[in-house]
């Protein structure tokens, strides 16, 4: 039996009115927002965006408790209506259905619930090294499987369909959205196994989708970018079809102690919190809301596992000699975890992996969710322009 998959949010006559707002200020003139957004705040020589502190004073107004105060319903249900707040207008696209993950035939429990988007026709062709692997113009495409951020505890297809829209109508790729299995009723190693059989299934369905096999990537952001990374890494660990790219979007690369620098600056005022990240940790780990919370679990085990922290990768020549995936790393410059995705980048272009690194130095965590702004349009840009240079389609 299928998880009940996510529903779109039903925002308030109040919040309606706060978005209204919001726009209307985004509306303004660069030099109106900028005064509007205040004396500009800067830290290791990257300014916030104006438009991004705009947004934060925002949700300082509407937020209420942080998430990690909250009941796990009541925060889902917050972060939904932050999501449909800077979301922005859905991109055109031809079709999104509703699909059924047969979980149980590739590694999981149990069926997924996920969301299948279709882009426009057009005349797509095959380019680049993917060449050789031409079909007819808009028939087989690549496909993104995407895995949406939350602390692998919060967030759902829904609050992330305008990213999978974004990435569908401007990538023209077929969009995989996946609802995995959250923590705290499903704790770790649930959602990556419900990952790594999206994946397969997508590749074992390629045919009848009318997507390419050869040019599936894996995509996400915060735990779903954790989840991309370690997609990659154990597709390429046990054998079997693997990602043609790893997309990881301000990534959860390594949860072992002590924490980075970027832990420390950024630890409160920048939307994601140390707090909140200590919070997603251990109901992620344990079920627990605090690591106390459950003395019989290896806690120190459980972070090292490459699973978890994909940083801490000890087979990574081997991974790298069996073909791991080509990645593009997106982090934040005003984020707890802008310092372990560089890590996490620099890591696979010195193991010879094909890596893209993109400093965002005037973002904050969610960037890739606020397309409300011109910079998330922007990050989406540049990241969809990587993806399609990357899965071969026309630039024409």
């Amino acid at each position: 039996m299928a998880e009940r998959p996510s529903t779109p949010y039903r925002p308030s006559a109040a919040e309606r009115a706060e978005r209204r707002a919001f726009e209307a200020l985004l509306a303004l003139p660069k030099s109106a927002r900028k005064r509007a957004a205040g004396r500009p705040h800067v830290v290791d020589g990257g300014a916030l965006d104006p438009d991004i502190a705009t947004g934060l004073k925002v949700l300082g107004r509407v937020g209420g408790k942080e998430l990690d105060k909250r009941t796990v319903d009541d925060a889902r249900t917050a972060l939904a209506a932050e999501s449909w707040m800077f979301a922005g207008e859905p991109a055109d696209v031809a079709s999104v259905e509703q699909v059924t993950i047969d979980g149980a035939a590739h590694g999981a429990d149990g069926d997924i619930p996920a969301f299948l988007y279709r882009p426009n026709p057009s005349p797509v062709t095959v380019v680049g090294k993917h060449a050789d692997a031409a079909r007819t113009p808009g028939t087989a495409r690549p496909c993104v499987v995407y895995f949406h951020g939350g602390g692998w505890v919060l967030g759902s297809a829904q609050t992330h369909d305008a990213v999978a829209r974004a990435l569908c109508a401007d990538g023209e790729v077929i969009v995989l959205n996946v609802d995995y299995r959250r923590a705290p009723e499903h704790v770790f190693p649930a959602a990556v196994d419900d990952a790594v059989a999206a994946f397969r299934w997508a590749h074992a369905n390629a045919e009848r989708l009318g997507i390419d096999p050869e040019r599936i990537a894996v995509a996400g952001d915060s735990a779903g970018g954790n989840l991309s990374a370690v997609v990659a890494q154990e597709t390429t660990r046990h054998g079997g079809p693997k990602p043609a790219l790893q997309m990881l979007f301000v990534p959860v690369t390594d949860l072992t102690l002590p924490r980075s620098d970027s832990y420390e600056r950024f630890s409160s005022g920048y939307f994601l919190t140390r707090a909140n990240m200590d919070w997603y940790e251990a109901t992620y780990l344990t079920g627990s809301p605090t690591l106390g919370g459950s003395s019989d679990v290896d806690i120190d085990a459980l972070r090292a596992d490459p699973r978890v922290s994909p940083l801490r990768a000890t087979d990574l020549d081997a991974l790298v000699a069996a073909g791991l995936p080509p990645a593009y790393v997106a982090v934040a410059g005003f984020d707890p975890l802008r310092d372990e995705g560089i890590a996490y980048a620099r890591m696979l272009e010195r193991a010879g992996v094909a890596t893209t690194l993109r400093v965002h130095t005037d973002a904050v965590h969610p960037f890739i969710n606020i397309l409300a702004t011109d910079l998330g349009r922007r990050c989406m840009a540049e990241a969809v322009g990587a993806m399609r240079t990357a899965l071969g389609v026309d630039p024409a």
